[in-house]
Order: structure tokens, then sequence, then C-alpha cells
């Protein structure tokens, strides 16, 4: 017996001592490749183990690895991941393992919402891909729009920077931005009225964005959403693991200042952390009388009290004013009447003017949108994991502009004379004449050439749930469902906001007879309501007799289902997809209808859904292809079914059809990178709205709606990137579109009041006419050079060819007309230069100047027209001068300087 203890006892102490030899401790160091300094918070894992450690603050690490040899794999967020071999036996310590910024894929930004998210990833997901990461957009973004940032990528056109701060456009492959699905943080933000974004409501986005990928066409989100052109994924901030703040000033031209400031306390032992951002932005705007302002907030929690369950909860938003400027005849910016058009004078705007020795305009945009949403991830098991995002906004806001008879009052400057305009209005006489006369005081109407400033406001308050479930079945085959849940409550209405000197204005303008049966002789208006963002909290549903020319309120719901399998080996990926959604429709209208039956209009619903497919393969570790295909069956928008500011349906409007197919290569080395796209997009079905005079009032208020219009789209796309020496980086792309119209379609006009213009349905004669408002060929050059540590410069340019006018109705009602109007080609040159000054602790101090549009390019951007050329008529650039356009901002430059710590 005795014996048999020292045997076992023998065998343990063989076996520890052999354990014991197996382990061992191994030491490094992880090196940010452009600071050459120590990267902290990296994290370092024995391969197929859970075996694994993070740096510290000098970038060091110590390692109790399970065995003498093997490999450890290091990694850090935004950074390409390193998989290193050691062996104890003949070295205790790695040296130093370098990380460089990963500019191919996002998946590592994001900690919360992994499993709402939707990010393609390199060399997997089947798609047609950009993406722009943190560094990129904290560089370039400067004092320009949001969707700048994305224009050096394929198939990308950004116009119409003139019209404002926050009025860009973004077109992805020729189609608009309501036809592209816009997600942040994988919540969808396209208006559930009109689909349409608007930036101005994002201007915080450049200061918690930490990447943007843009997905071209069919898109891997999960969700039943109709991204026709792309999918445009933005990934905020959330939570930071790791404490740190920064304090940012920019100045810029046009007396552009902007002051940032944030702070984390990152990811404490208890599981809690704390982020907060505010900002402030002021400028006086690329053209003349387009001055604004804003603010942005971010705050946001975390609290990870398990590796089960991580949670997060964040509200941000970015109350916004600004003047605004609109297309225009060309002629009407060649003030001097010279024949020419100066850099000067393309600043030109006719909305403006001087009231009461003030900078004022006509026409003013103002709006606050907040959105909270809170995060919660589950991993239930190895296998299964529950992602859920509870989402909400409240919109307050809208646009200002004349009301009335006499506020086109235009002084010999060629500006609005608010002056003037106050003072035909405090020279109205009330005579007793009318019923509507008060003694003593100046109240004016239409008939006598009055005018008030009056802000037609749009209200919002939405509520939406995104729930993904994901189970992997084994190693190769996984499963993802849920659903997408949303409702929508909007309210519209006019308030007056300026009375230029009245006591009151009288009205009897009205859709109907709820409002004749209130005020049966009219209603005068005294209350001023001032038009700012930054009274949201106070309550605009105020009643009826505050509200001018009209008061409608909506019910939009939605709710969707999704579902995808997909398969992966080493080499392959392939995936399954398809979503159904239903969503209903109700018209509230408070002013038009005087029987509550008649207020509300009948529901309707329309069904949708989109199935889609794709498969990428692995031919070799550098090479891969891919191909895609689907088809969405789209609701129509609310905008579409109820046409003339009544709770009439619209009849003749249905679901829209799109069929896409896409086939990509991919090519990864070392030293070159590059992806090549080949496309093809079905559309039928399809309506649309466009503004413009139809009724020869001289107002750009009515509007036309094409029917059952078909459009093919189809192209190729070329993007790369090039390392030829370490210090230089080399970046390209090129897209050639061949977009078009497929058939004559059916076009009515409507007036301001959407009240039938002329005789009925009238042919639009599109079959083959190019689809307007994006270059249908575009290519760009991007180099970034390394001079010493911290200092590079780099250059960006970008040509644009093939940009023909948007659709108008006059220039195509005749089978013999001359075609889509195409704008000169130009091309644009872009710089800057970046210096980072390494300081303790980790710490910097940031200096970034941007230049943009170096040459002063004069270009023109959009047109609204399709005006072609006619002997003995004014041209600009071979371009007749009756055309409305905008042209493009010239040079433009910002300076700034941040300490991060």
């Amino acid at each position: 017996m005795k014996k048999m203890k020292r045997l076992l006892l023998s065998f343990a102490a063989v076996a520890m001592s052999m354990a014991v030899m197996g382990q061992g401790e191994l030491r490094g160091t992880v090196i940010d490749e452009d600071s050459e300094a120590g990267l902290p918070g990296a994290n370092i894992v024995e391969a197929g183990t859970t075996n694994g450690t993070i740096t510290n603050a000098e970038g060091s690490f110590v390692l109790n690895t399970s065995s003498q040899t093997g490999e450890i794999v290091i990694s850090f967020m935004g950074y390409e991941a390193q998989t290193i071999a050691f062996d104890l036996s003949s070295a205790t310590g790695i040296g130093e393992i370098i990380l460089e910024v990963d500019a191919n894929t996002m998946e590592e930004v994001v900690v919360t919402g992994y499993g709402v998210i939707d990010v393609a990833k390199d060399r997997e997901t089947p798609v047609a891909v950009s993406t722009i990461k943190l560094p990129e957009i904290i560089a370039k973004s400067g004092n320009q729009e949001f969707p700048d940032i994305m224009k050096n990528t394929p198939s990308v056109y950004v116009g119409s920077q003139a019209g404002g701060y926050g009025d860009s456009r973004i077109n992805i492959r020729g189609f608009d931005q309501v036809n592209l699905a816009l997600l942040f943080n994988g919540q969808p933000v396209n208006g559930m009225e009109d689909g349409k974004v608007y930036w101005s409501n994002w201007q915080g986005l450049t200061e918690i964005a930490t990447a943007v990928q843009i997905q071209r066409g069919l898109g891997s989100s999960k969700l039943a959403i109709s991204s026709v052109g792309a999918t445009i994924n933005v990934v905020t901030k959330a939570t930071d693991m790791v404490e740190g703040g920064r304090f940012s000033a920019m100045v810029g031209n046009d007396g552009y200042m902007k002051y940032v400031g944030s702070y984390s306390t990152g990811m404490g032992e208890n599981g809690w952390g704390a982020s907060v951002l505010l900002s402030h932005w002021q400028g006086n705007g690329y053209n003349d009388g387009t001055q604004g302002q804003g603010q942005t907030y971010f705050f946001s929690v975390g609290f990870k009290p398990s590796d089960k369950h991580q949670f997060n909860f964040s509200v941000t938003g970015a109350p916004q004013w600004h003047y605004q400027n609109y297309t225009k005849n060309l002629s009407s910016y060649d003030r001097d009447g010279d024949g020419d058009i100066t850099n000067e004078e393309q600043r030109y705007n006719s909305n403006w003017g001087m009231y009461k020795g003030e900078e004022y305009s006509l026409r003013e945009n103002f709006y606050h949108k907040p959105v909270a949403n809170l995060n919660w991830d589950w991993n239930i098991s190895d296998k299964s994991s529950l992602s859920t995002v509870f989402y909400g906004s409240t919109g307050a806001g809208g646009g200002t502009g004349g009301y009335g008879s006499g506020y086109y009052n235009y002084g010999p400057d060629g500006q609005l004379d608010f002056d003037g305009t106050e003072a035909n209005n405090r020279a109205i006489v009330n005579d007793g004449s009318e019923d509507w006369h008060i003694p003593g005081k100046t109240i004016g109407s239409y008939g006598d050439g009055a005018a008030v400033r009056r802000a037609s406001m749009n209200m919002h308050k939405w509520l939406g749930a995104v729930v993904n479930l994901n189970h992997e079945i084994n190693e190769n085959l996984s499963f993802n469902v849920g659903t997408d849940l949303r409702t929508y409550y909007g309210s519209h209405f006019r308030l007056v906001d300026n009375l230029w000197g009245l006591d009151g204005y009288w009205d009897d303008n009205y859709n109907g007879d709820g409002f004749q049966e209130t005020f049966p002789g009219g209603q005068v208006y005294t209350q001023e309501h001032e038009a700012s963002p930054y009274l949201f909290w106070t309550d605009r549903n105020r009643e009826t007799d505050d509200k001018l020319d009209y008061y409608n309120t909506e019910r939009i719901s939605y709710m969707g289902a999704f579902g995808q399998l997909e398969y992966k080996t080493g080499k392959l990926s392939t995936f399954v997809q398809a979503a159904v959604s239903t969503q209903s429709y109700q018209r509230f209208d408070y002013m038009s209808y005087s029987d509550p039956d008649l207020q509300v209009s009948e529901k309707l619903r329309h069904p949708g859904y989109n199935l889609k497919a794709g498969a990428n393969y692995n031919l070799t570790d550098n090479h891969n292809v891919f191909v895609n295909a689907g088809y969405y069956s789209r609701q129509p928008f609310f905008d579409d079914l109820f046409l003339n500011y009544q709770n009439d349906v619209n009849e003749y409007v249905g679901n829209e059809g799109v069929l896409s197919l896409e086939a990509g290569y991919g090519f990864r080395s070392a030293y070159l990178d590059v992806d090549l796209n080949a496309y093809y997009t079905g559309w039928t079905d399809r309506q649309i709205r466009q503004g413009g005079d139809f009724d020869g009032d001289g107002e750009r208020d009515d509007v036309a709606i094409f029917e059952n219009v078909a459009e093919t789209h189809s192209g190729v796309e070329l993007e790369f990137e090039a390392k030829p020496i370490r210090n230089l980086s080399i970046r390209g792309f090129a897209s050639i579109g061949f977009w078009n119209y497929a058939g004559d379609v059916t076009a009515r006009l409507y007036d301001e009041d959407r009240n039938p213009i002329g005789g009925g349905d009238m042919i639009l004669y599109l079959d083959d006419v190019k689809v307007g408002n994006a270059a249908q060929t575009s290519f760009g050059l991007l180099g970034t050079y390394k001079i010493v540590k911290g200092l590079s410069v780099d250059l960006d340019y970008r040509f644009y060819d093939r940009l023909y006018a948007a659709i108008d109705p006059e220039s195509f009602d005749e089978e013999d007309h001359d075609g889509s109007l195409e704008l000169p080609s130009f091309g644009i040159l872009d710089g800057g230069i970046s210096y980072k000054l390494y300081l303790k602790n980790r710490n910097s101090l940031n200096f970034r100047f941007n230049a943009n549009n170096i040459l002063n390019k004069q270009f023109l951007s959009q047109s609204d027209t399709n005006i072609h050329p006619e002997a003995g008529e004014a041209e600009w650039e071979g371009v007749n001068m009756d055309n409305r356009v905008y042209f493009g901002n010239g040079f433009t430059w910002n300076f700034s300087i941040a300490y991060r710590f």
C-alpha cells in the first residue's frame, strides 16, 4: 500500500513538472507604426486558447503561455491584426511588434450592437464596399459637409454644397439619397414620410463617427430596407474603452469657427464607463447670405456586468440654423451684365438682404433632432448571441419663406429690402371697410400687398427597435433571425415668424371647409413664433388659431422580419437572406375638413419584401471573386400616397420593383489592394416627385408626379490602394456608369395647393434619356506621404464627366426633344498637411491644414433644367444662361489644433 502511494506521488510530481515545463513567460512590446511609440491596450491572445492579456501604458506585455511553443495573435481596434510564432526554449521575448492601421475593414470598431450593425468583412461578405476610417474622417472632414468624406470612393457624387450649411446631397450609382439606405449603428434614418435625409440635422456626425462603410448595391444589412443604390453604414462613438479626451479648435474660410471638447472615463473595473462630447460651430457661409451656427452634444454610458451582457445608452443631437441659397438662372449670377461670371459673382444669393442693420434671409432652415438609443448585447452561449437596440427621436423645426404678396421686394443692389417691406406693411391703412379691420391697429392682407415671414413646421416623434438573434449550427453554418419595428408620428403646419411691422395679418387661404367652419370670416394672426432650433421643448402643436395655411398630421407604422442563412469554409462564404414587412399609413387633416369623420383618412397598408443571395470565393491568399443578386418590392412613401394636401388617396401608386445583380474581383497583397466590380440595377414602377414652376406664377412651389418610371443603372468600378514604399500610400478609384430611363412615362402637374394644372395627364418622352444629378464617369487619385515622424502631406484629385441635368417636364413633353443637358466636365484638387507632436504619456498635439478646390475651379454642380444652347442666346461654358443651376464651392480652407490626452 505504501509503495502504491509513493508511486502515485511520483507520477503526480512528474506530471506537475511537465506542466510547469510546458508553461512559460512571454514578453514583448507592441508599437504603433505611425508614432513609433508603444501602443497601450492592445490585445494579446495565445492562439487556440482564451488565454490572453493586454499591453500596459508603454505598450509592453507579459503573457504566461500554456505551452513552450505556439502562436500569439496581437490586435487593436483600427489596426491590422498580426499572428506571431514564439518558442520559449530559445528566447523568452519576441521583441517589438509593429501594428499598421487597417484601411480595409471596420469590423473591429464596433464595440456595442455588433449583431445589429451589419459590417461587410473583407474577402468574406460578397458586396462591393468602401470604408472610411476614423483617421481620415478626423483629418479631411474639416469644415465640409458630412457627405464630402465619402467623395473619394467609386460611383459617389456629392453636390449642392452651395445651398447652405448642411444642404449637401449625395448620389451613389446614379441614385439620390432618397434611394440610399442610411443607417446609424444599424438603425434606419431615412425619413418615413419621403425617404429623405437632411444632413443639416446631422452636423455633428463628423465629431462622433468612428467609421463609415459604403456598401454599394444591395448591401449586407439584414433589415427590410430598400437600399436601391447603396447602404451607408455610419458607426458612431459608444463608451470608449480607455480613459482619455480631446480638445480642438478650428478656423476656416468665411468666418468659420468650431470648438470641440470630449472626455471618456474608460471602462472601469466595476464594468461602468461614460463618454461625453460637446461642440459649437458658426460661420458666414461660402455663398452670400448663408450664415449659420449650431452645436453638437453626445453622451454615452456603458455597463458590462459580465462577459455575457453588455449595455450602452447614448443620446446625441445637433441643433442648428442656417440661411439658404437656391438654384437660379445662370444669367442671375452675372451681376455686372458683362456676359462673364466671376468667382465672386458665383456666390450670389437672391434670398437675403439687410434688416434693421443685420444680415437677414427670407429662407432659413432650423431644426433639432435629438436621438437616443439603448443597446444590449447578450452572449447566450458559445454558439448563440442576441443583440437588441431600442431607439427614439423627436424632431422640431422647419423652414421659413414669404407669405402674402409683397415679400419679393428687391433693392438696387439686387438683394431683398426687408426694411422696405416693413415700411410698406406699416403704410397700410385700415379704414374699417373690412370686418377684420381693427381700429388703431395695422392689419395687412394679401390684397393690401402685405407680407410676413412664415415658418413651415415639421415636427415628429419616432420610436423603433431592432432585434437580431445569431446562432452557429456548426463551425460552417449559422443563421440570423430578427425583427425591425418602427412607428412615426409627424405634424405639419405653418406659423407666423415675423409680422414685419404689422400688428396682425388677415388670411382666409384654406384648402377645404375645416378652417372656414372655425373662422368663417378668415383669421387675423397677431402672434409671432420665433424660428429657432432651441425651442424644441416648447409645445409648437398649439391650437388651430395659431396655425396658418394648413395643419395635418400622419401616423406611419412599420413591422419587418428578417432571416439569413450563412455558410462559411476557409475559402467559400455564401448567404441567403429574406425579409418581409408591412407598412401602414394614415393622415389626419384638421384644417381642410370640419366633419371629424372626414378629418381622418382611410388606413392604408402596403406589404413589401426583399430577397438576396451572394457568395464569395477566395481563390488564393491573394485573389477572391464574389457575386450577389437580389430583388426588392418596395412600399411607396407616405408623400406619394397623399398628393393634394388633403386625405384623397393617390390611386395610381403601388410598390416599386428593384432587381440587382453584381459581381466583383479582389486582390490583396502586402503592397497592393485592388477591387473591381460590375453591376446592373433594373427599377420599375417608380414614382418621382419633381418641384418647379409649372403654373407660370414665378414661384417654384408646384410639383410634377412622374408615374410608372423605369430605369436601368449599370457600370463598372475600380478601387485600389498601393504602398510602393513604406512612407508613401497611393489610392485611386474610377467608375463608369450607364444610367438611363427605360420608356416614356405619364406625368401629372399640381400647383402649390396641389390642384391639377392643365388638362390632365401628359406624356414625357424619357426613353433612353440620361439620369441626371450625378456624374456618370468619375475617377480620382489620392496620395499620402509621411515626410518624417508625425509629419505628412496628402493630395487628392477627382475628375467628373457626363454630368447631366435633372429631368424637368417642360423639356421632354415632345418626342423630338434634345435630350438631357450635359454640364461641363471638371476636376478638383484638394490637399492637406498634418503634424502630430508626441508628448508624454501618449498625449499629443495635432495640427491639420486642409485646402479644398486649391485651383479655385469654377464648375456647375447641378442643373434643374435642360435648356440647350440656341443661336443668339447667352451662354456660359457652353451652357444656356436660362438654366437654373448651382455652382460648386470655389477655394475653401480650414486649420485645426487638437490636444489629445
